[in-house]
C-alpha cells in the first residue's frame, strides 16, 4: 500500500511542544514532513517496545522517553540498527558476525539467503520494522 493511500488526518491531543517543535525541525532539515517522520518514529518506538527484554543496550543519546518502555538497566546485548538501506541480502555470516540483535527499520527490499536457518533467525534478528519487501527461503519458518 502507498504511503498516499495508507495516511490520513489524524490529531493528537497532548504533544509535548518542545518534543514536537524538534521534531518538526527534524523533520525540515531531512526535507520530509512532520507526519511522516512521526509515522517513521510511531513504528519505531512500537518495534522497540515490543523487542523490549531481547534489546542488548541503547546509546547513551537515545530519548528519555524510551527509558519508561524499556528496561534498560537490565540490557546485555546492545542491538544493531539498519535501517534506510534499498536492498540488502543477508547471510548466516552476516547474522554470526553482527555484536548483537540486529533491527532492520525501512529496508526497500530485505533478502535473507538460503544459509541463514531458523535458529540463527531467532537469535540475531530482533524486528523487521516497515520495509517494503521481505523474502524468505522455503527452509526459514516465517
Amino acid at each position: 500500500m502507498s504511503e498516499e493511500r495508507s495516511s490520513r488526518s489524524v490529531l493528537i491531543r497532548n504533544v509535548d511542544y518542545s518534543a514536537y517543535t524538534e521534531l518538526s525541525a527534524l523533520a525540515k532539515k531531512l526535507g520530509m514532513s512532520v507526519g511522516a517522520l512521526a509515522s517513521q518514529a510511531f513504528k519505531l518506538l512500537v518495534g522497540l517496545v515490543d523487542a523490549g527484554p531481547m534489546l542488548a543496550g541503547l546509546p547513551a543519546d537515545t530519548p528519555a522517553l524510551l527509558g519508561n518502555f524499556l528496561p534498560v538497566a537490565r540490557l546485555k546485548r546492545k542491538p544493531v540498527f539498519i535501517r534506510h538501506v534499498g536492498r540488502l541480502v543477508v547471510s548466516r555470516e552476516d547474522l554470526e558476525k553482527a555484536p548483537g540483535p540486529i533491527f532492520f527499520f525501512g529496508v526497500g527490499e530485505l533478502v535473507f539467503d538460503p544459509s541463514v536457518d531458523t535458529k540463527l533467525f531467532e537469535e540475531k534478528v530482533l524486528r523487521i520494522v516497515d520495509c517494503g519487501k521481505v523474502v524468505v527461503h522455503r527452509g526459514l519458518d516465517k
